[in-house]
């Protein structure tokens, strides 16, 4: 078993974990971007597609592709942006209201079955460690820091 490799062992926790995900998200018409969704809400209409882009660490044409998938759906929709013609602010639709609130519902239950056995103070500091080696594998130019305000449901 490679111990010594933090990559492996956080690339097959990723794995588990969006598996778990999916399956407590199978009853929805999407199998993947809840947190997208999740992202939108939070900034409450007010993100460019370059400023979520840039929010989720996702290149261009990902977020193209999450939130073409989101909008055929019927979840989100480009609106423009007063003072900008080029802009357009992405917002949820009121379809997504209800998966939103099942997406949050499901990670605070799939987060609660990740870290069973740490208390609460772990459970602190293990995010807050998680957060300090994701900023410290950033990349150099990335746009913006990476911070744990969204991880908690």
């Amino acid at each position: 078993m490679p111990t010594s490799s933090i990559g492996y062992w956080c690339s097959i926790a990723a794995h588990q974990y969006f598996a778990r995900l999916q399956e407590k998200l199978a009853h929805l018409d999407i199998t993947h971007w809840f947190y997208v969704l999740l992202t939108i809400e939070e900034a409450e209409g007010k993100l460019s597609q370059q400023e979520l882009a840039d929010r989720l660490n996702l290149d261009k044409v990902a977020m193209t592709r999450a939130l073409d998938h989101l909008g055929e759906r019927g979840y989100i929709e480009r609106c423009d942006c007063a003072g900008d013609r080029r802009k357009h602010l992405i917002k949820l639709t009121t379809k997504a209201k209800p998966t939103v609130k099942a997406i949050r519902k499901a990670y605070v239950e799939l987060n609660e079955e990740a870290l069973v056995g740490l208390k609460k103070a772990e459970r602190a500091t293990f995010m807050e460690q998680l957060m300090v080696m994701v900023e410290n594998l950033r990349p150099e130019d990335a746009p913006v820091p990476v911070t744990n305000k969204r991880v908690h449901a």
